[in-house]
């Protein structure tokens, strides 16, 4: 007879953030933003160019 695996119990409700908690999220999700935008403004530049590159090629060679 098989074993059923223990139920993992749901975790407790959050409580509502206090003041320093909700300053720390805030500074969180600005670091985060921040550090997004700037590998995105460094990456869909060179990817854009790599993606536009490979469609000419790719149209000079149906020619």
């Amino acid at each position: 007879m098989p074993v059923a695996a223990p139920q993992a119990e749901p975790p407790p409700p959050a409580a509502a953030p206090d003041g320093e908690e909700r300053a720390l999220r805030e500074a969180l999700s600005r670091a985060s933003r921040e550090t997004i935008e700037r590998v995105v403004w460094e990456v869909v530049p060179q990817l854009a160019e790599a993606i536009i590159r490979e469609n000419l090629e790719r149209l000079a060679k149906q020619r």
